[in-house]
């Protein structure tokens, strides 16, 4: 495994056990299905030959969001299941700025030919309004009424994440009416944060500062989970990190980047509805990267 060391502005290392060129994640496919392959029958052959089908189309979800390039938003499949995830977000801007929120991400077992929305859970309760108090599940459906694996990716559902951190009251909102006045969702998973958020953005802000000082409080605990693809925070160490900081910074690796084919991703602080997020979507669909698996 190759550990990757990505800085960011609150002076901690992100470590993710990632694959060279994705090889590694591909024999680690390769390798649970030849262990659990069983040949006496046509039956087990058939459930063996879908979970290999099964591996690739994951995998490609992962190459997907490799090139889409998110800035501030991670997640990789975990070593046990490809159909668990985890993944970390960092906040730069808005009523949650500085708030680091872990989450990972449930796939059905039929991924991704169900129809059925993937499961997003955070770590702790975010007060949000598209957050449950209870299970911390995110409500996925003001962006996919139901799945469809020939237009949804997961690189949406990181994108929708950003949104709804970026801008919390556009997520809440189906449009506008004629007189340009925002109409709310009628029903939300939070329906308290909505009513505090539409009330009170100074009261609904404290509130959010409370969730960012548990989730920083807790950036670096360890692991609740034993598995090589946790994505680990650590506390910047000049002596430990400068060298990688150094080489981050240089000129071949910036000439390096700006080859790549792929466009930057936008800002998040430029995503400004789900409208908008909803249009990238459809350029993506008319301008695909590479070919796809289905």
């Amino acid at each position: 495994m190759k550990k990757v060391f990505l800085f960011n502005t609150h002076n901690t290392t992100l470590h993710i056990n990632t694959s060279q060129n994705l090889t590694k994640f591909h024999k680690i496919i390769l390798q649970y299905l030849a262990d659990t392959m069983c040949l006496e029958t046509t039956s087990t052959n058939n459930k063996t030959l879908a979970l290999i089908s099964q591996g690739y189309k994951v995998l490609a979800e992962y190459r997907m969001i490799e090139q889409m390039q998110l800035k501030g938003i991670y997640a990789v499949p975990s070593y046990s299941s490809a159909l668990l995830w985890f993944g970390v977000i960092f906040v730069h801007g808005g009523m949650y700025a500085e708030g680091v929120f872990r989450f990972s991400i449930l796939l059905p077992d039929n991924f991704p030919d169900a129809v059925s929305l993937p499961t997003v859970i955070f770590q702790k309760d975010i007060f949000h309004p598209h957050i449950c108090s209870l299970s911390h599940s995110l409500d996925l459906s003001p962006l996919f009424e139901f799945w469809n694996k020939d237009e949804h990716h997961i690189w949406q559902i990181l994108q929708y994440i950003q949104l709804i951190f970026a801008d919390p009251e556009g997520s809440v909102c189906v449009g506008l009416t004629r007189k340009g006045e925002p109409i709310p969702l009628e029903e939300v998973n939070n329906m308290d944060a909505m009513r505090l958020l539409s009330h009170s953005r100074v009261d609904y802000s404290l509130r959010a500062k409370v969730s960012i000082a548990w989730s920083l409080k807790h950036l670096f605990d360890k692991p609740p989970i034993k598995d090589p693809h946790y994505i680990v925070l650590e506390r910047y160490q000049p002596d430990l990190h400068q060298a990688a900081m150094e080489r981050l910074k240089s000129s071949s690796w910036y000439s390096l980047s700006v080859q790549s084919s792929v466009q930057p991703s936008v800002c998040v602080a430029r995503i400004e509805s789900e409208h908008q997020l909803r249009q990238e979507a459809s350029t993506q669909r008319a301008n695909p990267f590479g070919s796809s698996l289905n």
